[in-house]
């Protein structure tokens, strides 16, 4: 694997998307790759810092019947 195809894969190996196949290549690459390496540890550790720093919030149960409701009226008019 050559690197741009590397760069390719990072975001998707950064969060756990990558086929067995795909990872198993990018992992190998890798091993061989300092600049990929040190390039794919700063995407994890921006990953982590974005992670921590979301503030999720609960939608109201409100919101959620309204959405479950208008989906179903969505479907039945789809049939």
């Amino acid at each position: 694997m050559k690197c741009n195809k590397a760069r390719v894969l990072m975001s998707a190996a950064v969060d756990g998307e990558l086929s067995s196949t795909e990872e198993q290549q990018f992992l190998s690459h890798l091993t061989k790759c300092k600049e990929c390496t040190e390039e794919f540890d700063e995407a994890k550790k921006t990953k982590l810092i974005i992670k921590e720093r979301v503030v999720r919030f609960k939608a109201p149960q409100s919101l959620v019947n309204s959405i479950m409701q208008l989906t179903s009226l969505s479907q039945r008019e789809t049939v």
